[in-house]
């Protein structure tokens, strides 16, 4: 039977489960956060494997991949969550602040204000509504390399972890896509690294990250680590990007002194986009290498957008 796609301008709360939905006892989920990059390939692979998906977004629109039903909600309006956890199973959460430099709204994000505060009510009203799991897609470092985004996502896995429910949490290395940016810069044959670029780190597709994802939640796996398949330096990224389009690498150096100056001028630009600024300049001179998994490689993934991007032109 083909899922039946419920529009958020029809209606702003979730109704009763259908009869199709009845049909995944147990596998009900509730996907904060589904309109975002990871958010839309977990929605995508928990579908492939059978599980109900109710997706839930400040903004309908922004839902791209088949889930059963579209929930209107905001973590940041704890009253609007109340029916978000009606008749689910499970919680997961891929919702945040946005991981890089925002415009005019940047008052609206913070990492402490939804990555933390934000998941906080969203664990709270799962709580009360006697939902029996929790599951939350953090980010690798958090051990060992402090920023507020970083604290953040640390301060809610505390909360999760003596809530009393059963949770998981996946820890993961930069996806893919948060190198675009870097990418679509690499077009003028130029790029400049910070310290070298000699900090190591193994990103990962976002659908290899959704697949160890969803391996996880299905082993009840309390807390895993995971990273792309191949190890790479800083400024090997670089190189590769600017190759992606058929050009000779050309790489300058960043002195860290520098870029730590330039970080704390970011605020200047916003609360929130200093903070992006400050993580985007420790991981940059750190190693952020956790265990290897999937296939697919960060050459590939440039090709694409590259060839995607070509074509638009």
């Amino acid at each position: 039977m083909n899922n039946q796609r419920r529009r958020a301008s029809q209606r702003s709360a979730a109704q009763p489960i259908s009869e199709e939905a009845q049909a995944t006892v147990g596998k009900r989920v509730l996907l904060a956060g589904a309109s975002g990059t990871i958010g839309t390939a977990f929605a995508v692979e928990l579908k492939k494997r059978g599980y109900w998906v109710r997706g839930m977004t400040r903004h309908a629109s922004g839902v791209t991949a088949d889930v059963d039903e579209i929930f209107v909600g905001d973590l940041l309006q704890p009253n609007t969550l109340d029916s978000a956890v009606t008749g689910v199973d499970l919680v997961i959460s891929a919702a945040g602040a946005p991981p890089g430099f925002v415009g005019a709204r940047a008052g609206r994000y913070s990492f402490p204000g939804i990555d933390d505060i934000g998941n906080r009510a969203l664990l709270n009203t799962a709580y009360e509504a006697k939902v029996r799991r929790f599951a939350y897609v953090s980010v690798f470092g958090g051990r060992f390399m402090m920023s507020e985004y970083i604290r953040a996502h640390e301060s809610f896995v505390a909360a999760l972890k003596t809530s009393g429910m059963r949770y998981q949490v996946v820890r993961t290395t930069p996806v893919f896509d948060s190198f675009d940016g870097m990418l679509k810069k690499a077009r003028r044959g130029k790029l400049r690294v910070i310290a070298g670029g000699s900090a190591e780190l193994n990103p990962i597709h976002r659908d290899d990250l959704a697949v160890a994802f969803v391996d996880a939640v299905e082993a009840r796996e309390s807390e895993i680590d995971v990273g792309g398949p191949e190890v790479l330096t800083r400024r090997e990224i670089a190189e590769m990007a600017i190759e992606a389009w058929g050009k000779e690498p050309k790489i300058s150096s960043l002195p860290l002194a520098l870029a730590a100056y330039w970080s704390r001028l970011s605020v200047l630009r916003g609360g929130h986009n200093k903070f992006v600024s400050a993580v985007n300049t420790a991981s940059a001179h750190t190693d952020l290498v956790a265990p290897e998994t999937g296939t697919r490689l960060l050459r590939d993934h440039f090709a694409e957008r590259v060839a995607d991007w070509s074509a638009d032109d």
